[in-house]
């Protein structure tokens, strides 16, 4: 079905409440009363985009796996997602008073929402503006206009990325440095770093991996393996970890031609 005739449908099953009004969309409790969820199995999506048409079809798009709650500016989707902590933000960049780039940065300051995969919606995805998304904390990017089952398998995937990387909760400490899975959290010298899920995933990664080489390719297949990532991002990341994690011991080094290696003793 074309995204007109997703919308068109969306519109005429939004009827019985007032989209433009609510400011904060109960969508998933009208489409549970739809029959539209099994409520048991449904991963939290939320969804903020000052356009209440798009991001209606974006919930619509998700309905199969995720319950959706819906904001239409970056403050309501702020206090929406530190209230309930969804397992998913999706974010349009474009957005008046506070726009995404704005919202996702706030939402990896705060302790309670900085691990929460993000993915950016933009109707401009050049790559100087996907680098300012990446380097305050989006995991990935949508560009519209979109197709559904590439929504769907974005939402999915940064969703199955973090569930993964949760499964091992045993704590990591190397030298003065301290790696918690359980609480997605980092400590260097006993000082809570802000890292987002992606940085991370990588640190984990190199200390998991060390003395060892790793080239781009094998953290694109390792780490971003449903997504398109070029070696330009993975540099970013990278070069974003090496100031966060500045006071650990052991630095992060780039070997030139190869990949990058963190030398532990």
């Amino acid at each position: 079905m074309s995204s007109e005739g997703r919308a068109s449908r969306v519109r005429s099953e939004s009827e019985s409440f007032d989209v433009q009004s609510s400011g904060l969309d109960t969508y998933f409790a009208f489409r549970l009363a739809q029959g539209g969820y099994t409520a048991q199995t449904m991963k939290r999506v939320l969804i903020i985009d000052d356009e209440p048409e798009g991001a209606l079809l974006v919930a619509d798009l998700l309905k199969e796996h995720f319950e959706a709650r819906i904001c239409h500016s970056g403050r309501d989707g702020l206090k929406q997602a530190v209230r309930e902590t969804p397992n998913l933000v999706i974010l349009d960049i474009h957005m008046p008073e506070m726009d995404g780039y704005e919202v996702c940065r706030r939402l990896r300051e705060q302790p309670s929402t900085r691990h929460i995969p993000i993915i950016l919606l933009t109707h401009h995805a050049s790559l100087e503006e996907k680098l300012r998304g990446f380097d305050v904390g989006a995991d990935d990017y949508i560009t519209k206009p979109f197709e559904g089952r590439e929504v769907l398998a974005r939402a999915l995937a940064r969703v199955r990325r973090f569930e993964q990387g949760q499964m091992g909760d045993t704590e990591v400490k190397v030298a003065n440095l301290r790696l918690s899975p359980k609480a997605c959290q980092v400590w260097v010298d006993n000082e809570s770093l802000h890292l987002t899920q992606l940085e991370f995933e990588l640190l984990r990664y190199f200390l998991e991996h060390p003395n060892e080489v790793v080239g781009r390719s094998k953290l694109l297949g390792d780490l971003w393996p449903d997504s398109v990532v070029t070696d330009r991002t993975v540099d970013t990341h990278i070069a974003n970890l090496r100031k966060k994690i500045k006071g650990f011991k052991y630095p992060l080094t780039t070997i030139y031609g190869a990949g990058y290696i963190l030398k532990v003793e």
